[in-house]
């Protein structure tokens, strides 16, 4: 009989104990934790956020490159300062030349206006005429 209560306390201890976590996960402040994933990218931090509560989240940035185009040509010379990954079209927007008037080349090859710029460069602009 002795042995049938230490059992029966023990089982009421580990219900209480049980009893004690279940209390500390409904805890607001247990509940908010923030969990951070990396993205893999280095320089840059991103976090899962939780809904509910508020969190300083910190981020972490490369300074931005920034790439030189100059245009040169008969009726152009402008160089301006653009994020990586302009297009050609893009460019020429920013610089105020009408893509649909000129042709644009790279070392004697003309380039689509699609053609994504990923570095400082110089390219040739060649007006097209048309009239009669």
């Amino acid at each position: 009989m002795m042995r049938s209560i230490c059992d029966w306390a023990s089982s009421k201890k580990v219900n209480h104990s049980d009893e004690e976590r279940r209390e500390r996960d409904l805890n607001p402040r247990v509940q908010g934790t923030v969990d951070f994933e990396s993205t893999a990218i280095p320089g840059y931090a991103t976090s899962a956020l939780s809904q509910g509560f508020s969190a300083t989240v910190i981020s972490m940035m490369m300074p931005s490159r920034i790439m030189e185009v100059r245009f040169h040509g008969r009726d152009v010379e402008i160089s301006s300062s653009f994020a990586p990954g302009t297009t050609v079209r893009e460019a020429l927007l920013a610089s105020e030349i009408l893509p649909s008037m000129v042709i644009v080349s790279y070392e004697g090859t003309v380039l689509p206006h699609s053609t994504r710029l990923n570095q400082d460069i110089e390219l040739l602009v060649t007006t097209i005429s048309s009239g009669g």
